[in-house]
């Protein structure tokens, strides 16, 4: 089944070739961001490019230049609703640059492997925190990139550690793409310490540690469950995360008084 781009034209442009030159400026940017290690993953924002298009880039410069083609997205549903976790069936994702093929085989080695993940296509309506990355699949892998997109309701830690531990069990190489901004509408100071105190949690690879400090902070990252299912992740085949860049939308809009923040953060294995 196909799904039709339900935010283009908001969260990125509608036009293509606007979409393309956006983002080629954003990745020229950020710079030469090879790595001389091997990829597992990454944690990007999902707001509107104008405001997080720059710090996503930098994970974006890391898989072009891994040349992977093959990306599970994991991305929280914002009403919760519905609660489970749940993976996109088949068919493909169309954004301004065409469509984007459902990873079959990723597909059905999950089937056998995650037997708490449901298949549904209705579950990532109204959603935006997968969609908004596909557009970036696509430019990075010039067309080529497949996705496994997994919709969480339910971020509790438990559901985390499922995803993670029924995404270990899959055969083929693949990168993981957590998707989730930081800290909501407030002051640029105060999102600025509770943001890096996740960030040094999620660099801790301690899931319970993360989940502490954003009740310690009362902070609100969106997309703490696919941090989370990450962290598991690189923490039990022995990788590392580390920040790439932060950033928050005062830096686009200039108005720092009610800021949303921004973090890209790289799983990987030296």
């Amino acid at each position: 089944m196909d799904r039709p781009s339900e935010v283009s034209g908001l969260f990125y442009p509608q036009s293509a070739k606007d979409l393309k030159t956006m983002m080629a400026n954003f990745l020229k940017r950020s710079g030469d961001m090879s790595m001389d290690c091997k990829l597992i993953g990454v944690v990007v924002p999902h707001a509107g490019y104008i405001y997080s298009g720059m710090t996503a880039s930098y994970s974006y410069n890391l898989i072009q230049r891994s040349g992977s083609t093959r990306l599970i997205v994991i991305g929280p549903k914002h009403s919760g609703r519905p609660f489970d976790t749940y993976v996109y069936p088949n068919g493909r994702w169309l954004t301004p640059l065409g469509p984007c093929e459902i990873d079959s085989h990723l597909l059905v080695d999950l089937r056998n492997s995650g037997k708490y993940i449901k298949e549904s296509d209705t579950a990532f309506q109204n959603e935006h925190s997968i969609e908004v990355q596909v557009p970036w699949i696509q430019h990075v892998t010039s067309g080529k990139g497949k996705i496994l997109p997994i919709s969480m309701g339910d971020q509790d830690s438990s559901k985390a550690i499922q995803i993670s531990e029924a995404i270990q069990k899959l055969k083929d190489n693949f990168i993981i793409i957590a998707s989730s901004d930081l800290t909501h509408y407030e002051d640029a100071l105060s999102v600025e310490r509770k943001d890096s105190r996740m960030i040094q949690a999620v660099e801790s690879l301690d899931v319970d540690l993360f989940y502490s400090t954003i009740v310690e902070e009362n902070a609100t990252p969106c997309g703490y469950g696919p941090i989370a299912a990450l962290m598991h992740y690189a923490s039990s085949i022995g990788g590392k995360i580390k920040l790439l860049n932060h950033s928050n939308s005062g830096d686009a809009s200039g108005d720092f008084s009610q800021v949303v923040g921004y973090v890209s953060m790289v799983a990987y294995m030296e």
